[in-house]
């Protein structure tokens, strides 16, 4: 122990205790430092004598607070130093109690952390979901078609695995997925990953299991308990059940609760993609369906169905009752509102010109759209209302800069905010994937609370934003981000973080660090270190922990830098590949509160600049995000395409009319089999300018047909195409030849940028 915490020991204690025990308390500091210049080999008396020195005190304390005040207990607590910081806390005070209320650490099997001199020289660039975006809502897991719904606090989305999928290597066929996943959260942009629900070794007889929809009920038990409906395939539909979120689970049935030519099913090609409510008595309802009818290019197929479940929430107890959803296709969800039941859907990706509404305009291509009833088993009570979530790749003023794809949502309250859960092409569309895999998002719904009709909105990187500040001072999952680089999970249904690389980390949005913070603890496996940074991942570490073990520990760091301020992001970086970490917690530094600080201050205020291009003759459009956050260098990799794609025009930005920043492009870097070509450019972008006006006016491109960039070795050419919109076709000509490209890195500079 340092003779400086000794001091600030004695400052502290010496307020409280009479002086005979603080008499006792010299001696056993005495006692301690002498034994801290003994032998190596008197390491386990020291350890056991300090264990005794320490009960000692503790005792010697407790007879002082007990005889205080007349016998009445007293608080006890510590005095933090004039500048609130809780750098110097005291070691023991940090680590007393026994339980495990917010603010204080378990002291079962607690280690002290190592110092080995481990060096964490470099941070891993793997990131994708920016620290800036909420969406989508998990940076390295695949997932699609979510469900949720709110228990003890907390709100749970459950999703399709189309990470399972991704791993075996493929396009997303679907054919692999047998299996779904759980995410929580209670401040909306902070998720806790809970693993996968193994549907295949729940229910053996299932094909597939996609698209989950679950209700929750209190039953006769007292308990509550969770009814997760999924699609088979898409030949039918499954239930499992639990009495815990997160399960375990079980097949109650043994069998799919609808299934293919089910009788009363007969128009209804792929009865799968069940969406499930229970209303204000109790009573569970189901829709399904998916497919078009038969001669296609129809209206009103009639194709999906409700039915009102049984008592028990595994059979029926009505017949099916069809839907008149026009141009429906798949991804049926209900909900209850207010005593209102609202039909969701996906619908085709057919043209309009047979539309036969003239007070409703006609949905947008593959939008969600939605109906709604008082009486669901009245066919003719369905009311349709329109559409009200454009295609991911549509928004009101056109192209919405993510790709186009399939859509499954769903409507749920938590906190008093209506928001949206749904999938897109984002998270792929960031690593520079094409295969399809999706990923969950949430944005904000905008019902009218007046009558319940819902305005049509579209997906947003942004996401929402975070309702409550995280609590560092609870026993946390390692699990829990915002987003990470080069992390990945442990197997089961309670998973860690687990590094895949040096210089691997998490990142948690916005921690309330009203009392400071005098120790960090941690459960973890592995060999190596693990630093806490604020506010920063280039940052000084604060704290840091050192291990070696086999198996997991929890082990605390009681070294900690002053940091000033409540509201901070936490960054956690790991030293090499395979540490996991269970859990983590901070011990709080000092009794005094901090001044409070609005969540939004822990928010980076940013602008979005969008590169975009065409491709034709196949394949995806390039794009790529930069998400500007200040004056400086940025490097951004596009999405690829297929090399044998025609690139039409690319160099696309958003228009922003009010734009004062600049933004100089000062090379591009063309991905081909042979690595990347770097072409100088050093043109400006001009933000205000139209983007239908494509390379000419926002890149001040040459004329058609000539060299718009380019050394005497390669260069970039453009000819005449027959797309009247765009005018130009471009190739990478290198030594006369012409070689494919598949995506585009681009750096910029940028200057001026006025952030709010």
């Amino acid at each position: 122990m340092s003779t400086e915490k000794v001091h600030i020991m004695i400052k502290r204690w010496t307020k409280q205790i009479s002086v005979i025990d603080f008499v006792l308390f010299i001696g056993i500091i005495n006692l301690k430092v002498s034994l801290d210049t003994r032998n190596k080999t008197e390491v386990l008396t020291m350890k056991i004598t300090s264990k005794l020195a320490a009960i000692l005190c503790a005792a010697a304390l407790f007879m002082t607070v007990g005889c205080s005040n007349g016998g009445e207990t007293s608080s006890g607590s510590s005095e933090p130093d004039a500048s609130g910081s809780s750098g110097t806390a005291d070691v023991s005070s940090a680590s007393n109690s026994e339980t495990n209320e917010s603010g204080t650490v378990s002291e079962e099997k607690i280690m002290d952390s190592l110092n080995n001199g481990i060096i964490i020289d470099s941070v891993s660039g793997n990131v994708y979901k920016n620290e800036m975006n909420a969406n989508p809502i998990s940076p390295n897991i695949f997932c699609a078609d979510p469900t949720a719904v709110e228990y003890d606090g907390r709100l749970y989305v459950y999703g399709t695995n189309d990470q399972q999928q991704s791993e075996e290597g493929t396009k997303n066929d679907y054919a692999y997925i047998k299996s779904l996943v759980v995410f929580s959260t209670d401040d909306m942009v902070n998720w806790i990953y809970h693993g996968r629900i193994e549907v295949d070794k729940i229910a053996p007889w299932i094909t597939n299991s996609w698209a989950p929809s679950i209700a929750s009920r209190v039953e006769e038990d007292g308990l509550t308990h969770f009814y997760l409906y999924f699609s088979n395939g898409g030949g039918g539909v499954g239930v499992i059940t639990s009495t815990d979120p997160v399960g375990p689970w079980s097949d109650p049935l043994g069998e799919p609760l609808v299934y293919q030519n089910m009788p009363g099913l007969e128009n209804c090609p792929a009865p799968f993609d069940p969406g499930v409510c229970i209303d204000e008595n109790g009573t569970g309802w189901l829709t399904f369906g998916g497919g078009n009818a038969a001669d296609g290019g129809v209206v009103h197929t009639n194709v999906p169905k409700v039915a009102r479940l049984g008592a028990d929430m595994l059979s029926f107890d009505s017949e099916f009752v069809s839907i008149d959803a026009p141009y429906f296709l798949e991804a049926s969800e209900l909900n209850y509102i207010d005593g209102t039941y609202y039909y969701t859907y996906c619908n085709d990706w057919q043209n309009r010109n047979k539309w036969d509404r003239k007070d409703i305009p006609e949905p947008p291509t593959c939008s969600m759209a939605y109906m709604t009833t008082k009486t669901p088993l009245d066919a003719d009570s369905w009311e349709y209302k329109g559409a009200y979530f454009y295609n991911s790749g549509q928004n009101a003023n056109g192209e919405s800069g993510m790709r186009w794809g399939n859509n499954h949502t769903h409507f749920c309250e938590f906190q008093g905010t209506n928001y949206i859960v749904h999938h897109t092409l984002l998270l792929e569309e960031l690593t520079g994937g094409t295969a399809g895999y999706r990923s969950i998002m949430v944005d904000y719904l905008p019902m009218n609370a007046a009558d319940g009709d819902i305005p049509i909105t579209a997906a947003t990187r942004q996401g929402v934003s975070q309702i409550k500040l995280l609590d560092p001072y609870a026993e946390n999952s390692g699990a829990v981000m915002f987003t990470s680089a080069d992390i990945g999970y442990t197997d089961g249904n309670d998973p860690a973080a687990k590094s895949k690389a040096n210089g691997a980390w998490t990142y948690v949005r916005g921690a309330d660090f009203g009392y400071g913070a005098s120790a960090f603890t941690a459960d973890v496996k592995g060999k190596g270190r693990i630093e806490v940074r604020l506010d920063s991942i280039s940052g000084k570490a604060v704290s840091f922990i050192e291990f070696d073990n086999a198996d997991y520990a929890k082990v605390r760091s009681t070294e900690f830098s002053k940091f000033d301020g409540r509201n901070h992001n936490i960054y956690l970086v790991f030293s090499g590949a395979d540490i996991e970490l269970r859990s983590w917690q901070f011990t709080k530094g000092n009794e005094e509160l901090r001044p409070e600080e609005n969540i939004s201050d822990t928010e980076i205020k940013y602008e979005t600049l969008i590169l975009t291009g065409q491709a034709v003759n196949p394949g995806p459009s390039p794009s790529a995000y930069v998400e500007m956050t200040g004056d400086g260098e940025y490097s951004v990799k596009s999405t690829s395409f297929e090399k044998e794609s025609e690139l039409l025009n690319f160099g696309f930005i958003n228009v922003d009319p009010d734009a004062k920043y600049k933004v100089l492009v000062k090379s591009v870097g063309l991905e081909t089999e042979n690595g990347i070509v770097e072409v100088p450019v050093n043109a400006e972008l001009d933000p205000t300018s139209g983007s239908a006006n494509g390379l000419a006016n926002g890149w001040m491109g040459a004329e058609i047909g000539s060299v718009i960039y380019g050394t005497k070795e390669c260069g970039i050419v453009a000819a005449k195409t027959t797309v009247d919109w765009i005018g130009y076709r471009f190739a990478l000509i290198k030594n006369g030849e012409e070689v494919p490209f598949t995506s585009i890195t681009y750096n910029l500079e940028i200057s001026g940028l006025i952030l709010d």
